[in-house]
């Protein structure tokens, strides 16, 4: 009766452990599927990310030459973005924030070098163009993806956004020491 009674109660816990993979099998083969539909559609980047700096307060332009160039304000910056339906990258820039006139050797070796210096801290680059009248002018930019299934999604464009100003005040700081370097 013994050996019966074990039997039958190891038996009985054997059965449900023995079902749980096919129980456990139907949710994950319907994660995947709904997994390869998310990739089937494309991403919708620039629409996402035209709502989301609406949701930030920012009147946003296309380009008449190029629909996935918008053109906006932010805190008083004039920033670009190329952002596509197509693809999950949005490139940003920051362009014209500072200017040094060509004549002064000095402070244009000093913004070389702190562009070198601030360049390794972050994900935003800040590079500069000579222009046609003799100026050494100073942009940022920034490539990035813009995922809408990215939890907190606005917040993470806002601090892609404000990472323009840490990438100033950084350069700013190291023209300070470079300058101080000098003297």
């Amino acid at each position: 009766m013994i050996v019966a009674c074990t039997y039958f109660f190891t038996r009985r816990k054997a059965k449900p452990t023995e079902q749980e993979p096919d129980v456990c099998t139907q949710p994950e083969a319907s994660a995947d599927i709904q997994q390869k539909e998310k990739q089937d559609e494309p991403p919708h980047t620039k629409d996402l990310c035209i709502e989301l700096l609406k949701q930030l307060n920012c009147e946003v332009t296309t380009s008449k030459e190029n629909e996935n160039r918008l053109y906006l304000e932010y805190q008083g910056e004039h920033i670009v973005i190329d952002a596509s339906n197509d693809s999950y990258f949005i490139e940003m820039w920051d362009p014209w924030w500072l200017i040094v006139p060509m004549d002064d050797l000095e402070q244009m070796s000093n913004v070389r070098k702190a562009i070198n210096v601030t360049n390794s801290w972050g994900g935003t680059t800040v590079y500069y163009t000579i222009e046609e009248e003799q100026k050494f002018v100073l942009h940022s930019k920034r490539q990035c993806i813009l995922p809408k299934e990215l939890p907190n999604v606005k917040e993470y464009l806002m601090a892609l956004l404000n990472d323009f100003f840490t990438v100033k005040k950084w350069l700013n700081e190291e023209i300070i020491v470079q300058q101080n370097k000098e003297n």
